[in-house]
């Protein structure tokens, strides 16, 4: 489960570490073997560089979105400059904004790509527990205490209010108000 090592990664891990606070960085780096855990379940293929650049760096736009864009579209724009500063293929940094862009919409299909699939079913382990009885109880655990929650519930749940009033024809807004995504964070199986 351990992250690979590239100009890529070390660069998607700098600006993740240097944009989001701590509790959210956590979840990023839990949702990486999380998905990575998802996929060898699966028996899929996926390129765990662009897998781990970007989990490490979805929920830039959390942080740093303003006007009235889903914060993916910010986090996409992020991930574009950090594979720009790298040289990342025009096809891997496609696949990459794709899983950003993507990562919170209901059901992403392995159609989406193997990397955008296991990117939401990973942020998806993290943030409401789905699919969390498909791991080995070792993996959420090592994932956990690798990178502590520290309050990640009350955290994502403000950070989600103010995205979705930010954004009231969002996404972020209609899973607020029709999937009552506030109580599914709440009721997510990891002691906070």
């Amino acid at each position: 489960m351990r992250p690979p090592d590239s100009p890529l990664t070390r660069a998607a891990q700098d600006v993740a570490v240097r944009v989001l606070p701590a509790t959210l960085l956590n979840h990023s780096y839990r949702t990486y073997p999380f998905a990575t855990a998802l996929g060898e379940l699966e028996g899929l293929e996926v390129d765990t560089e662009v897998l781990f650049a970007a989990a490490l760096l979805h929920d830039t736009g959390l942080v740093l979105a303003d006007g009235k864009d889903d914060f993916t579209l910010t986090s996409a724009r992020v991930a574009r400059d950090v594979a720009e500063q790298v040289g990342l293929s025009t096809a891997a940094t496609e696949t990459l904004q794709t899983a950003i862009t993507m990562h919170h919409s209901p059901r992403v299909p392995l159609a989406a790509g193997p990397v955008a699939y296991l990117m939401s079913a990973g942020a998806g382990v993290d943030v409401a527990g789905i699919r969390c009885w498909d791991l080995p109880p070792s993996t959420l655990a090592d994932a956990v205490h690798d990178h502590p929650r520290e309050g990640f519930k009350t955290y994502f749940s403000r950070a989600w209010a103010d995205e979705a009033a930010r954004v009231p024809q969002g996404r972020a807004h209609l899973l607020r108000r029709y999937g009552a995504f506030t109580a599914v964070i709440a009721l997510a199986p990891f002691d906070e």
